[in-house]
Order: C-alpha cells, then structure tokens, then sequence
C-alpha cells in the first residue's frame, strides 16, 4: 500500500432506505466515515437536460481498501457530492477506485 499519495479528505455516505406509511420509499444517506484519498483524475462539462444547463462531473477517488464503501453510496470531496457507480479493488497495494459522478439535485 503506497499511502503517502493519500492527501485530501474525503466523507463517505451510507445510503439507508425508509418506508412511510404509505410505502413510499425515501433515500437518505449518513455519514460513515471521513477517510484519506487521492484524487486521480477530474472531468466535467455542461449538459442540457430539460431545457436547462446541468453541470456534470466526473472524479476517481483512491481509499484504503479496508473502507467500507459500496456503489450507490456517496461521497462527498470539496464541498461538492457525488455518487459511487462503480469500485475497482487493488488487493496487491491495499486500495480501492471508486469511479463517481456528481449528483445534481
């Protein structure tokens, strides 16, 4: 594990489900834990979407691989959120890559 590259602070969030009376489900997500990462590579642009101007981003995101992290979690670098969609696991050096995009909400 090469963990002298893990130099920003990311929060991760845990996404927990809840059901109304109704059963209306509803997402909520709580923070888990505030870990060291490396912030590897950043995209983004401008899209439209319904007529309006959306920005979109993109980010990889290296953890310790003893975090627990799951996709649909999110994660929260700089003030800004963004929502886990895909892990890659480096067991040989102890890391995990987790592929994000931001959320627009």
């Amino acid at each position: 594990m090469i963990a002298g590259r893990l130099t920003e602070l990311v929060m991760l969030q845990r996404p927990t489900v809840s059901t109304d009376a109704f059963g209306a489900e509803s997402t909520t997500f709580a923070d888990s834990a505030t870990v060291h990462a490396e912030i590897v590579w950043k995209s983004g642009n401008t899209g439209i979407q319904v007529g309006e101007l959306f920005p979109s981003g993109h980010v990889e995101i290296i953890i310790r691989d003893a975090h627990e992290v799951s996709e649909k979690w999110r994660a929260v670098y700089d003030g800004t959120v963004y929502s886990v969609s895909a892990l890659e696991h480096n067991r040989q050096r102890g890391l995990k890559r987790l592929i994000c995009d931001k959320v627009n909400e």
